[in-house]
């Protein structure tokens, strides 16, 4: 009788190990399912970061670029707009200088004869309609009659 007693507590000690067994193993291979999910989702946390990253480092070059091209162009605005009022300053000189001459205001002497008052007042209206491209075509014309 003690035999079977002892026999029974086994078993049921047993049964208790094996159904323990077999919820660890559960809980065991749940845990595992979850480590794989997490590091998954680790894995394409790091790719999106590094990605970011690359994108983050394009983008700060692409800025480096585009500041190095402002200022060039900046640079280039002012030269341009200093060209332009010394053009103007020296369009104004020759019109003080064409109106400085010994001869009657507006005729220029050419070296093939005088020119008329209406050639140098189209040239005038050329340069204030054209802007510059008047004003350069009314200096090749000064400097052919120098």
């Amino acid at each position: 009788e003690e035999f079977q007693k002892t026999l029974t507590r086994s078993n049921d000690v047993f049964a208790t190990f094996k159904q323990e067994m077999n919820k660890m193993s559960k809980t065991i291979k749940k845990l595992e399912k979850e480590n794989l999910t997490w590091k998954g989702k680790h894995e394409q946390t790091s790719k999106s970061m590094f990605t970011m990253a690359e994108e983050l480092r394009n983008s700060k070059n692409r800025n480096e670029k585009l500041e190095k091209l402002c200022r060039a162009l900046q640079l280039e605005n002012k030269n341009c707009r200093e060209q332009i009022t010394d053009l103007k300053n020296e369009d104004l000189n020759l019109i003080e200088d064409k109106e400085g001459t010994p001869e009657s205001p507006g005729v220029l002497v050419e070296e093939n004869g005088p020119a008329a008052a209406s050639d140098d007042d189209d040239d005038e209206k050329e340069g204030k309609e054209f802007g510059e491209l008047g004003k350069e075509s009314e200096n090749e014309s000064f400097e052919k009659e120098e």
